[in-house]
């Protein structure tokens, strides 16, 4: 059966006949075997309220226990995928866009950079404008350091290191949320000194065992033959993040200073 041409008029007979309204596809079910959609009804305020609910609340609930089962099993989830469990698990992109969008809310809320000092802080809302490129750099050194240690390790290729790099990632950035979470509501002076002068030293230390567990659970490695695979990889991961973080400074130098001398 054809796709409705566009001098169609929507009509109980239109949504009663057995064709998908998406692909034209004859129905069999209450599902199009040719595109997965339901079988589509006349809207109505009703129906396209609950439609909309429906699809965020699966999201929300798929994104949600994703998120839970990668708290403890960052490494599974991504071999899980990877072997084509795709449905059990939300889409690794789609889940670090998320976890993104919600960093860069909560560092809003925090303020946590900005400054007393107006030129500081002229500078500190120039430099939010790059930031969200900031959060590539992580990924971009835990898929350095799967490639380079276990490239060939049971014939993975560059996507699916990636998607293990795309969840580990998102991990990472969770557990940056968490740490910004309490400058929600502690606002002294000295514990926000104190926030910023030792977040950057644990967490660095929590980034890089949440790397390791992911690998060993990805590559299911037997830590007393090959812990030496891991430490090499924690050694790539290490200095490829501070060799990303020092040429996007550098950058970043360079684009802050070019937009406040124009």
């Amino acid at each position: 059966m054809s796709l409705p041409q566009p001098d169609h008029t929507p009509s109980t007979a239109y949504f009663a006949a057995a064709c998908c309204r998406n692909c034209g596809a004859v129905l069999h079910g209450p599902h199009c075997a040719q595109c997965g959609q339901k079988k589509a009804q006349r809207l109505g305020l009703g129906n396209l309220r609950s439609e909309a609910w429906e699809k965020l609340r699966l999201f929300e609930i798929d994104a949600l226990q994703s998120a839970l089962r990668l708290l403890t099993g960052p490494g599974r989830v991504a071999h899980e995928y990877v072997l084509g469990m795709r449905k059990r698990h939300t889409h690794p992109l789609k889940l670090l866009l998320l976890a993104i969008a919600v960093l860069l809310l909560v560092l809003a809320q925090t303020r946590y950079l900005d400054s007393a000092d107006a030129n500081v802080s002229k500078t500190l809302a120039v430099i939010r404008k790059y930031a969200e490129w900031s959060f590539s750099l992580g990924l971009a050194a835990v898929w350095l350091a799967s490639m380079a240690v276990f490239r060939r390790w049971r014939g993975y290729n560059a996507a699916e290191h990636l998607v293990l790099a795309l969840y580990t990632q998102f991990l990472i950035i969770l557990a940056n949320i968490l740490n910004q979470l309490p400058l929600l509501f502690l606002r002294a002076p000295g514990w926000l000194a104190w926030h910023r002068a030792w977040s950057g030293r644990y967490m660095d230390l929590i980034e890089l065992a949440l790397v390791l567990l992911a690998c060993t659970q990805f590559f299911q490695l037997d830590l007393r033959r090959h812990w030496w695979r891991l430490a090499l990889a924690a050694a790539v991961f290490v200095l490829s993040k501070k060799l990303l973080i020092y040429l996007y400074s550098w950058l970043l130098v360079k684009l802050v200073l070019a937009k406040l001398i124009s």
